[in-house]
């Protein structure tokens, strides 16, 4: 590893994720000149962020998917890419020539190949009071647990829906954080609409691991289902949470911290000022970059790969990253024969995507 910038490259990742480690990793044990470009000071993105000098010992509080990112992020740097961290990339400009800033100068980098694995965003849920001190989105919580090990001292609640708010509910009770409950947003109605689903979700690795997950949780934890209106409250700070469910009934419960979530969408800023085109994902309310079965875009050489194609989560987004890098490698080196591996990353691909119109379904923000 090293802090210095290049001025050109083969490929240049944008993001070092799941998506973007896969991917500079492929195309470098491939003999390709790649520089992988991450704004943080460790590789990880969010799913695995910190995860090299995470203060958190081991195989504890996280869980095993975290965990296991110590490989990737293992394999990446060993792999000859040219990582650069504490590396803001703001612009795509002329075609191949990425705009970052680092080390306090702005400069430009010329690749042949960009793949971009920026991941996701949370996305905002605004509630009356959401303002005060005391309210923090699930999300930027979790990031304060990986990278510093520091959860809230006082009681406690999350709110919202997505599979996001389950895992952060298990992760603070293994850190023994003083959880009050659980209010789900989620209608009712959702379970409904995620029945026709539920064959894809059957076969999917997701309905043993969620089942386990939500079961913990449930144990521990009072779950109030069907809230349909939710306000912070307090004067100066966070004292109180009022909800509301959809029989009429109307709680309050005294709370220091209220983490807030109502899913993930595709950071798609980059992507965007790149002139690339996107669409509407009614599944997953947002929008997201039209690409090819190898992640390539409407921009001649620009491909994505990851969650910023589409929320799909930590394994698909790896086999995303490694077909663009299959892309990359076959239009540089042509040569080599990857009908292997793209064998496997589209075998990987197929079976964490199995189960995503169902969680889609089931994890609906209401209206």
């Amino acid at each position: 590893m090293s802090s210095e910038l290049r001025e050109r490259c083969d490929v240049a990742v944008v993001g070092a994720g799941p998506a973007g480690l896969e991917a500079a990793s492929m195309c470098a044990r491939a003999g390709l000149d790649t520089v992988l470009l991450d704004e943080q000071a460790n590789c990880g993105g969010q799913i695995f962020r910190s995860i090299a000098a995470s203060p958190l010992p081991p195989d504890s509080v996280l869980g095993d998917d975290y965990w296991r990112g110590r490989a990737l992020v293992r394999e990446a740097l060993h792999s000859g890419a040219h990582y650069v961290p504490n590396t803001s990339v703001w612009g795509l400009l002329r075609e191949g020539e990425v705009a970052v800033s680092h080390s306090g100068r702005a400069a430009l980098i010329a690749a042949k190949r960009v793949i971009l694995a920026t991941g996701a965003i949370e996305r905002p849920f605004p509630i009356p009071g959401w303002t005060l001190p005391g309210v923090i989105g699930a999300g930027g919580a979790q990031i304060l647990l990986k990278s510093s090990g520091l959860v809230p001292r006082g009681p406690t609640v999350l709110a919202g829906c997505g599979p996001l708010l389950w895992l952060i509910a298990w992760q603070y009770l293994n850190a023994g954080v003083r959880l009050v409950a659980i209010l789900d947003t989620a209608a009712r109605t959702n379970f409904l609409r995620a029945l026709r689903h539920a064959a894809g979700f059957a076969a999917s690795p997701y309905l043993a691991k969620g089942l386990r997950l939500m079961r913990a949780v449930r144990r521990e934890l009072l779950v109030i289902g069907n809230v349909v209106a939710l306000e912070a409250n307090g004067n100066g700070k966070l004292q109180g949470v009022t909800y509301r469910t959809a029989s009429g009934s109307r709680q309050r419960i005294d709370v220091e911290t209220l983490l807030l979530h109502q899913g993930v969408v595709p950071n798609v800023n980059l992507a965007v000022s790149a002139g690339v085109v996107h669409g509407w994902n009614e599944a997953q309310l947002c929008f997201v970059p039209l690409v090819d079965g190898y992640g390539a875009t409407n921009v001649p050489g620009l491909a994505i790969a990851g969650d910023g194609a589409g929320i799909a989560g930590a394994e698909a987004a790896e086999a995303r990253g490694r077909l663009c890098a299959i892309a990359a490698i076959r239009a540089l080196k042509p040569q080599l024969e990857m009908a292997d591996e793209e064998k496997a990353a589209r075998a990987l691909l197929r079976r964490f995507t199995r189960g995503r119109a169902f969680l889609d379904a089931l994890f609906r923000p209401s209206a």
